[in-house]
């Protein structure tokens, strides 16, 4: 009996199994080199904390203008949050927008809270020596 036939079937099989061993050819030629085995890992969308950050620290700002308070505490909190997402996840612009927000809210809010403090104590004796002098 001839061998050469199993000899066809055997390369015929190396063959076939040579071409499922190699990676596929991208039929489309996507730029860049676009692999679909590659395991690096995908950049992260923002995070959380630095998006809250950066509202809190915007929020402070507008509203420590008129309470100061609560103006005050929301910049405190946007700071809280800032720095440790920045521990986390390292330097990101909303990150340092919420960092540098939440200072700027907190304090315009310690200022408002200063100058209602020691206007309200002038308009209080003005008010008493205005009355003082309508008697």
């Amino acid at each position: 009996m001839d061998n050469n036939y199993n000899n066809g079937q055997n390369d015929y099989q190396n063959n076939a199994q040579d071409q499922f061993n190699q990676t596929p050819s991208d039929p489309y030629g996507q730029p860049g080199g676009y692999d679909p085995y590659n395991t690096t890992p995908m950049p992260q969308g923002n995070s959380g904390m630095a998006v809250a950050s950066l509202v809190l620290g915007i929020c402070s700002i507008v509203i420590g203008c008129c309470v100061a308070l609560i103006g005050v505490i929301l910049g405190i909190i946007a700071v809280a949050l800032a720095v440790t997402d920045r521990k986390k996840n390292g330097k990101n612009g909303l990150t340092t927008g919420g960092l540098v927000c939440g200072i700027i809210g907190a304090a315009l809010g310690a200022v408002s809270m200063i100058l209602a403090a020691v206007m309200g104590d002038s308009i209080y004796k003005w008010a008493q020596e205005m009355a003082e002098q309508n008697k």
